[in-house]
């Protein structure tokens, strides 16, 4: 096949493309990576490509892929992109592909209404708490008409509802096979319309279950596919650490003693034993979470914690766990939730004790505090040697594409990328797309040198003050990331009757409340940390200019950090250069790139950091950001939007 050609039936100016899309002109940038998708599929290789915002690189892989026959498994980081996927991108593509394709998506496991635990809960009668009755005359009646199950059929179902808490499909309470629930299953259902189809959408974190599942011997979640291509492929070293991480919390153990409780009451109950070790594990989990600070924080868990208090209390909750398993064990025959309750119980104790013992040099040990829980954690340390092993041998075709993979312009700038994946260059195409939007000629890059270090006492202040020369300048209209909480309250005090703008703060309502307001009201302003870094999408005047506070190093102080710059260190590399810088260069650039989404938009770039014009490695930043005329005067921020 040519594959040139190929391409060019699917994208040239005489496509079905062309003649679906009115005004159509094709995109050199798309065009050569729908190629370079080709190619990979054709020889079964392996595609990193980076395509920056504006190359339609959904397009670009799924209608050359689909178009060839291929069985395709999408994975994304995000619901929100499996919905632009399925409710959106596929429209146009059944129009312009040259035959037609089934298409499917497949969520977590929360996402699914389980008919076993819904059932029990309902027959049951447990109580449901006054504020959440209204919900549950609307689950009930939902329950029982619904055809898939899925949680998102209630748009406006609020997040952290105990009522789905208590009824959803997760892992942790499924019984499998055993079920006798298992046929009408949603999730099952589900999984089986995913087997039948051409194209099924995942997220990361269920892609990674899969892989889980199949290296112990079953295939039982995803279908057999052809090609993967991972979306937002920049997330997936954070997923994979996550998804791989021992971990144990008081919630937990909470769950595991109410499913317990409610499984042996109605087989009939009859043994105070367990009853009394259930009552154990209540005293263990209580004294757990009052083992470690009551405020919120997230640090290292270290053999000094396991001489005192925090380590008395896990070996308490390793005893009580055991304890409870021992009681357990003649009762679990009786039903297929018990003897589910038992196998929790067994995962629950050997992660205990491998926590406890701190003793594996290939993970990170640590403790996090948030609100009334605690959870403690061991997450590999790296994550190239687990996707080697799991991952890559299990991939035909394998496609990872994303705006953010290099930390450089040079052949060196996929490094990180690379090592985080346990790829070698040799088994992989690399790809780093041309900008497609003209940021020479539609944007400024505003580079302050008058600010103090961010060290300094007074950088606050002097964040403060530019902040409101730079708002009164462009009119609002701006999207302000913050590397920390208190820095972003500091701004949000700090701009209180000192901008006619309304300030719209992230914590105040959720993320897409906060973009729809943002977006509805042109003149608003944006605050935000972490989260709105990437996935917000605001084309035209409305974010007309980006504000970043401060460069984007993680913090030293996270025990993940701590831990791998420790690692690197002591095998004689670099860890700034290595690891802290590469990883802020990255985040800089999805930061920035919220600025411009279309052809039409234009806009204003802004770091408040001066070590970026003053620091030796301000250069290695500059070079992967945007080719952007550089200004390092407000005059011309005001000239710009004038």
């Amino acid at each position: 096949m040519d594959v040139e050609t190929f391409v060019d039936g699917l994208f040239g100016a005489a496509s079905r493309l062309a003649a679906t899309l009115p005004g159509y002109e094709a995109r050199p940038v798309q065009t050569l990576m729908a190629r370079q998708v080709v190619e990979s599929a054709q020889a079964m290789g392996t595609l990193l490509v980076e395509a920056p915002t504006g190359t339609g690189k959904t397009l670009a892989y799924l209608l050359p892929l689909l178009t060839l026959g291929r069985k395709v498994i999408v994975s994304t980081a995000t619901k929100a992109l499996q919905d632009q996927i399925m409710n959106k991108d596929l429209t146009l593509v059944r129009q312009a592909a040259q035959q037609p394709f089934s298409a499917a998506a497949l969520k977590g496991r929360a996402n699914y209404l389980c008919l076993y635990r819904y059932r029990t809960m309902h027959e049951a009668g447990f109580p449901v708490p006054e504020r959440e009755k209204a919900w549950a005359a609307r689950l009930e009646a939902w329950a029982a008409t619904t055809e898939t199950g899925e949680r998102d059929e209630f748009r406006d179902m609020p997040e952290g509802l105990t009522l789905w808490a208590g009824i959803h499909a997760g892992g942790d309470f499924c019984p499998g096979r055993k079920c006798g629930d298992y046929v009408a299953c949603h999730l099952n259902r589900a999984r089986e319309r995913a087997r039948a189809v051409n194209l099924v959408v995942v997220n990361h974190h269920l892609f990674f279950a899969d892989l889980a599942v199949k290296e112990g011997g079953f295939g039982e979640i995803l279908p057999e596919y052809d090609a993967v291509v991972f979306d937002e492929a920049h997330r997936i070293p954070d997923v994979a650490t996550r998804f791989f991480a021992i971990e144990i919390s008081n919630y937990k153990l909470r769950d595991l003693i109410r499913d317990t409780r409610r499984e042996f009451e109605e087989a009939g109950g009859g043994d105070d034993a367990l009853m009394a070790a259930l009552v154990g594990m209540e005293e263990a989990a209580f004294r757990l979470r009052n083992a470690f600070p009551l405020e919120d924080q997230r640090t290292a868990l270290t053999p000094e914690h396991l001489q005192q208090e925090p380590g008395h209390a896990i070996h308490a909750v390793e005893w009580a766990v055991h304890a409870l398993r021992e009681t357990l064990e003649p009762h679990r025959p009786r039903s297929v939730g018990l003897a589910n309750c038992g196998r929790r119980a067994d995962e629950m104790q050997e992660a205990t004790s491998r926590i406890r013992a701190l003793n594996d040099p290939a993970r990170v040990y640590w403790f996090e505090t948030r609100n009334r829980g605690i959870f403690l954690s061991a997450a590999p340390l790296e994550t190239g040697p687990v996707l080697r092993e799991l991952l890559h041998p299990r991939t035909k075709t394998a496609i990872f594409a994303s705006a953010t993979l290099t930390s450089s312009s040079g052949p060196e700038g996929f490094d990180f990328f690379l090592e985080q994946m346990g790829l070698e260059v040799a088994q992989v195409t690399l790809s780093r797309l041309p900008a497609v939007f003209d940021y020479a000629t539609r944007s400024l890059l505003y580079l302050p040198r008058h600010l103090p270090d961010p060290a300094d006492p007074g950088f606050g202040a002097a964040v403060l003050a530019e902040l409101v020369a730079l708002l009164t300048v462009s009119n609002g209209r701006a999207l302000c990331l913050f590397t920390s909480f208190r820095m972003l309250e500091q701004v949000r005090e700090g701009l209180e009757g000192r901008i006619p703008y309304r300030v719209l703060t992230q914590g105040e309502a959720t993320k897409g409340a906060l973009l729809d307001a943002f977006k509805q009201e042109t003149s608003s302003v944006l605050l935000g940390v972490s989260s709105f870094w990437e996935g917000v999408d605001a084309p035209g005047e409305t974010l007309s200019m980006v504000v970043v506070d401060r460069l984007p190093f993680a913090s030293p102080g996270e025990p993940m950090v701590a831990a791998r710059q420790r690692w690197l260190t002591v095998s004689g590399r670099n860890a700034f250069r290595e690891m802290s810088l590469p990883q802020a260069i990255l985040t800089l650039k999805q930061g920035l790139g919220r600025l411009l989404r279309t052809t039409a938009d234009r806009g204003v770039m802004v770091v408040l950091d001066p070590r970026l014009t003053g620091k030796w490695y301000g250069r290695f930043f500059l070079e992967g950001l945007p080719d952007a005329p550089v200004t390092h005067e407000l005059e011309a921020v005001r000239r710009f939007f004038a």
